[in-house]
């Protein structure tokens, strides 16, 4: 009998615990801020061009055509604009080129690229050089 009664300590301790686990989470959702309301047609139309499946955003999606979670630091709002307005012809693609989208669109897109922007990544993605937006290399990291 005593083995029964461990056993439902046991339980009531882990549902307790998820529960309050549940609980913390629903707290940290209320607190995230919410997409801008000008980043929104942006966020549509990266999806509905399925720039996902080359890009990647925060780790998720296609490896092919780089990380933009911080292509708005590198790169800037015109450079950006000109690129998806003005598509070049893709490395490694035999006269293929980047996805056209017109200027309304591409203003879009890069405001939402200036929303994922303004997100604290803690210095992720690193650099080619394994470093992070700080300068701190990877091996220095103990």
């Amino acid at each position: 009998m005593t083995k029964f009664y461990a056993f439902l300590s046991l339980l009531f301790v882990t549902i307790s615990l998820f529960a309050l686990l549940v609980y913390h989470s629903i707290l940290n959702i209320s607190s995230l801020r919410p997409i801008p309301s000008d980043a929104i047609p942006g966020k549509t139309a990266f999806q509905k061009q399925a720039c996902i499946e080359c890009h990647t955003v925060f780790g998720n999606g296609g490896y092919l055509g780089g990380d933009l979670t911080k292509i708005y630091e590198k790169k800037g709002a015109a450079a950006l604009k000109e690129y998806l307005v003005h598509p070049p012809i893709l490395t490694g693609a035999k006269q293929r080129r980047h996805v056209e989208v017109n200027a309304e669109e591409a203003e879009a897109i890069v405001a939402y690229l200036r929303f994922l922007n303004t997100i604290d990544t803690l210095d992720w993605p690193l650099d080619s050089n394994n470093r992070s937006h700080s300068g701190q290399s990877l091996n220095d990291v103990r």
